[in-house]
C-alpha cells in the first residue's frame, strides 16, 4: 500500500495536514508531523492539497468511474 509521503525538509509542522486529515492517518507528535495509520488512509489527497509548503505528496493515482444511470 502506497502512502502519502512527507519531505520532512519542506515541512514547517503547521498542522494543517493533521487537521485536514479526517481518517487520522497523520499525527503531530513531539512537534513532528508523520504519516501515520495506514489502515485508515483512505486516499482522498486532501492532506497534498491543504500543505502551504509542498511537503506532502501522494505517489497514486485516484481513479473514478461514472456511473450512468438507465431511465
Amino acid at each position: 500500500m502506497v502512502m502519502p509521503e512527507l519531505d520532512a525538509e519542506l515541512c514547517n509542522n503547521c498542522g494543517l495536514c493533521v487537521v485536514a486529515c479526517h481518517g487520522g492517518s497523520i499525527v503531530c507528535e513531539e512537534g513532528k508531523t508523520r504519516v501515520v495509520k495506514s489502515e485508515r488512509c483512505d486516499f482522498c489527497g486532501v492532506c497534498e492539497a491543504v500543505c502551504p509548503q509542498g511537503a506532502i505528496r501522494c505517489c497514486y493515482t485516484i481513479l473514478t468511474r461514472e456511473c450512468g444511470i438507465e431511465s
